[in-house]
């Protein structure tokens, strides 16, 4: 950006925080500017790009475009949109996965995995009651040093560990994830729980009903242990209160930071998540661990706190592949578990993202990438370089989030007023209440561009490969960061390769990568939409050729 159009920005900036009503604090001014320029920047790129014509419609459901840029013709929900009948777990498939190549390809899953405590239970060598006791204790003695979770349900769990262990004995298990420990992010509701979305605003939101997703972990027969901490209102990639188990002088990632953090340190083997412009895949991608943005609509938000109802996606976070796909199933309704196999499904074909959309990317970074790609090709894997305009989806992402999550909060700002939200966050909500309905509807309308080549590139491959951030984990506190030579914002920088995705709604999962200076690095793989079974068969294939990637400092 010259001069020249840094001051027309910074004219555009005043009347749009004018407009909005908002006063600034001298204190904020730099940083809501800063994340207006940032959304401003964006739209500017998304307008130079679209090139929309009138047959090009706005898409509120990404998951109906195809490689032709059109709705899918007569296409009906997928399972996760059907509520699963309350009290039963999804059957188990009889025969195999009816959807891409068998989740065999990862080593054994890792001491305190999820798979391993289900294979626990099962085979009696420990009880549910001793799984939850365990991670309490862990809770207990290591998160005060990670500060993951917001609220402990010890009392609760352990009554419903007992239960799951009557229900064993009698020979009733409940289902795939029958007494294993499990926590849940707080954006999504547990009945009797306060839902505070990390924010004092909601300090007495107490949830009458589980959301659909606990629903189906509690039919499936997991234990829920406790919520974890959120950015507030998930808007946000730091979640304050929440260390990096790696490293404590750096940040977990957000918003599902607490969730990634947990997980990473071995507090639970497994957790959920939510994704709108990387929200999973960022703290994954932080903390060392795996975490899946689903395909939108196919695992269910309903009782979610929204931020965008078009980009946000429920997901999982765990150690490792299977782990994740095993908790995939369940909450997807797609079945009780996956099908292991001794063999290696073939090697994949994978587009590898290149160009200057991808923006500058850490040279220690860019390094573990290129060897992992290496090693894949090595393997037998096939790559090709393939390139997709990022930049513009960028854009799409962010004239839909703001205005979709202005008008999610509007009551209650009106009801409630200011008192409560941060400074940032009304800024956001004020922000988008002065969006233009063409911004918006441009966004929705580039959706479908933009998705159907992104299929159109998977059309002839498995699946397409990018670093999952630019950097590693920043530094706790900093707003500003150097990639490459190019000072960027935080949030900037972390929300700029996973946040293309959430304009297509593709299924997109991230993987540890390896180390760049004792910390991890993710890489993320892009499959179709609707293709997530056969995306976590690529990523086991994937998973197996990595190196071992050593422990975080905080570890239970």
């Amino acid at each position: 950006m010259d001069d020249g159009e840094r001051v027309e920005l910074a004219a555009e900036l005043r009347v749009r925080l004018a407009a909005a009503g908002l006063e600034v604090a001298a204190a904020d001014a730099n940083r809501l500017q800063r994340d207006l320029a940032l959304h401003l920047e964006r739209i500017a790129a998304l307008a130079a790009d679209a090139d929309l014509g009138p047959f090009d419609p706005p898409f509120t459901d990404p998951s109906r475009v195809r490689a032709g840029g059109r709705p899918v013709e007569g296409a009906t929900p997928g399972p996760a949109r059907v509520r699963a009948e309350a009290g039963r777990a999804p059957a188990t498939p009889a025969g195999p996965s009816p959807s891409g190549p068998p989740l065999s390809t990862g080593p054994e899953p890792a001491a305190g995995g999820l798979v391993a405590a289900v294979r626990m239970v099962r085979e009696g060598a420990a009880s549910s009651v001793e799984l939850v006791e365990r991670a309490l204790e862990r809770i207990g003695e290591l998160d005060g040093r990670v500060g993951a979770f917001v609220a402990v349900l010890g009392d609760r769990a352990m009554a419903e560990a007992g239960e799951r262990d009557a229900e064993l004995r009698l020979g009733s298990a409940a289902g795939p994830l029958h007494g294993v420990p499990v926590a849940v992010k707080d954006l999504v509701d547990v009945a009797g729980v306060v839902t505070a979305a990390g924010s004092p605003k909601l300090a007495g939101n107490l949830a009458g009903r589980d959301a659909e997703v606990v629903a189906r972990l509690r039919a499936a027969g997991a234990v829920v242990v406790g919520k974890t901490r959120t950015h507030e209102f998930a808007y946000g990639v730091v979640t304050p209160g929440t260390v990096n188990p790696w490293d404590p002088e750096r940040i977990a990632g957000g918003s599902s930071g607490g969730s990634a953090a947990a997980v990473a340190a071995g507090l639970v083997p497994a957790a959920l998540g939510s994704d709108t412009a990387g929200s999973i895949r960022i703290p994954a991608a932080c903390c060392g661990v795996v975490g899946l943005k689903p395909t939108w609509g196919r695992v269910p938000a309903t009782g979610v706190w929204p931020l965008s109802w078009s980009c946000d996606h429920v997901g999982p976070i765990a150690a490792d592949v299977v782990d994740v796909a095993l908790l995939d199933a369940v909450l997807s309704g797609e079945g009780g578990g996956s099908r292991w196999t001794a063999g290696r499904p073939p090697a994949p074909r994978i587009g590898r993202l290149v160009g200057d959309d991808l923006g500058p990317v850490d040279p220690a970074v860019a390094a573990v990438v290129d060897e992992r790609c290496r090693r894949l090709e090595a393997e037998g894997a096939i790559l090709d370089e393939v390139e997709l305009p990022l930049k513009a989806a960028r854009g799409a992402v962010a004239t839909i989030v703001l205005a979709e999550a202005a008008a999610a909060h509007a009551r209650l700002l009106a009801e409630t007023g200011e008192d409560g939200y941060s400074r940032a966050m009304l800024a956001m909500i004020r922000i988008g209440q002065s969006a233009l309905a063409g911004e918006y509807l441009t966004g929705l309308r580039y959706r479908g561009r933009f998705t159907a080549e992104l299929e159109r590139l998977l059309a002839e491959r498995d699946a397409l490969l990018l670093p999952t951030l630019p950097c590693v984990a920043p530094p706790t506190g900093r707003r500003t960061m150097t990639i490459a030579g190019v000072e960027v914002g935080v949030q900037a920088a972390l929300t700029r390769l996973p946040g293309p995705f959430n304009c297509s709604g593709s299924p997109v999962i991230s993987i540890p990568a390896g180390l760049a200076g004792g910390l991890p690095v993710g890489v993320s793989l892009v499959g179709r939409i609707g293709g997530d079974r056969d995306l976590l068969g690529v990523a086991a294939w994937v998973e197996a050729t990595a190196p071992p990637a050593g422990r975080p400092a905080v570890s239970a």
